[in-house]
């Protein structure tokens, strides 16, 4: 009977965190960013309180899923057309590329797309930095979700190369612009470790 009442009680704490206190944020990722600080308070108290057990496992599971959409939402705010880019283009060239299927991509949009993360990548990882260190007062927590977010942002990136090295396999005539991954995760080293 009383673990009856703990889980209802469980219950109705998630109802009041997601779907009352939550949306009282105006963006998805500030309510994911609530939701995480939240679930990460109750799993610390809980192991702080030696109560590991369904409860804490449950919350657990919420938080690493919660903390994924957070990821995607946080990236979407600064590289949101080059992940619908990637998400649209992908199926196109998925078993190799044909000369009708390079002419159903959108070479204009993958040039600008590529120019523009040239431009404002090391910008946009200063942003993300900023963003999720302000998101999460847990200094511990926020360093793993920058981490999770700019490994996030680093697969997408060599999504999106793969997919000019499909469409330009001789090389594509604005090369120049490409960012290389080895340069790119030299940076987001630097920044994982210099928080």
């Amino acid at each position: 009977m009383l673990a009856t009442i703990l889980r209802a009680l469980r219950t109705e704490v998630e109802k009041l965190l997601a779907e009352r206190l939550a949306r009282q944020h105006s963006s998805r990722r500030n309510q994911a960013a609530f939701l995480i600080n939240n679930y990460d308070l109750i799993v610390s108290l809980l192991a702080e309180r030696g109560a590991r057990g369904e409860d804490s496992l449950h919350f657990e599971q919420l938080l690493d899923s919660i903390k994924a959409t957070y990821v995607e939402e946080q990236l979407i705010v600064d590289h949101g057309r080059l992940i619908a880019y990637i998400k649209q283009t992908e199926p196109l060239l998925m078993q190799g590329v044909s000369v009708a299927d390079a002419a159903r991509a959108d070479l204009g949009a993958m040039e600008h797309l590529l120019r523009s993360f040239h431009d404002t990548w090391q910008a946009g990882i200063e942003s993300i930095n900023r963003d999720v260190m302000k998101s999460f007062a847990n200094l511990k927590l926020g360093v793993e979700i920058l981490k999770q977010v700019l490994t996030q942002l680093l697969l997408y990136y060599t999504r999106f190369l793969d997919l000019v090295k499909q469409v330009y396999p001789n090389g594509a005539p604005f090369a120049q612009h490409i960012v290389s991954i080895p340069t790119l995760m030299n940076e987001i080293k630097n920044f994982s470790r210099s928080v």
